[in-house]
């Protein structure tokens, strides 16, 4: 691609999934704790290509990570993958994710966590109606008061500070550098998949091997 048409790139943090969803140690072994993270993650690129064709506000799709078993999961032209040196935790690839983002003209980057649990369209359509002005954050908290869903203006606006009380942290620092802030709740973005309490409702799908599974 030579040239970039649509301003606001979503991009879909993924580790490996292999040490994927340790929190689920507990209760799923390894093999089981992969097969959630994977499914997760086909969930997640099937709705955001199916909202990118329903949105009122164009976007592409990207994934950041730095698994290579993950990366060749990717055959699909139309998401784009940043490939991270070295995983270095959440903020890391994210700011690797911005730095591509704002190298490659886009106006706006969108986090969206690849472990959201039932996503929405109609809430989706609505996170990004609220983005865009310049100088602007728009957040998403999450049950336990992390960031589920983080839309930036410029791309690297902000230093991305994920990890306990993140949504807290991000709009401390939208105050601090004077960024527009917009906290936007949502029912459908509120609940990710952390913990076996989370899985339960879910559990049967999302712990089934897909072997028909299409690589995205």
């Amino acid at each position: 691609m030579t040239e970039t048409t649509f301003k606001t790139l979503v991009v879909v943090p993924v580790k490996d999934f292999a040490r994927a969803k340790s929190r689920l140690g507990p209760d799923l072994d390894a093999r089981e704790r992969a097969t959630v993270a994977a499914n997760l993650f086909a969930q997640t690129v099937a709705f955001l290509q199916d909202a990118q064709a329903r949105s009122s506000t164009p976007f592409e799709i990207a994934m950041v990570t730095s698994s290579a078993d993950v990366a060749k999961t990717v055959t699909d032209h139309r998401l784009h993958l940043i490939l991270e040196g070295k995983e270095d935790g959440l903020n890391s690839a994210l700011t690797t994710a911005a730095l591509w983002a704002k190298a490659h003209d886009y106006e706006t980057l969108c986090v969206l966590p690849a472990d959201i649990a039932a996503p929405d369209f109609g809430e989706f359509e609505r996170l990004l109606g609220l983005a865009g002005s310049p100088n602007s954050l728009v957040l998403c908290p999450a049950h336990d008061y992390g960031t589920n869903v983080l839309i930036v203006t410029p791309p690297d606006a902000i230093s991305f500070t994920y990890g306990s009380s993140s949504f807290l942290k991000h709009q401390a620092q939208a105050a601090e550098r004077g960024l527009n802030c917009v906290i936007a709740p949502s029912s459908s973005f509120s609940r990710d998949i952390d913990y076996m309490e989370d899985l339960s409702a879910h559990q049967p799908r999302l712990l089934a091997k897909r072997s028909d599974r299409r690589a995205v």
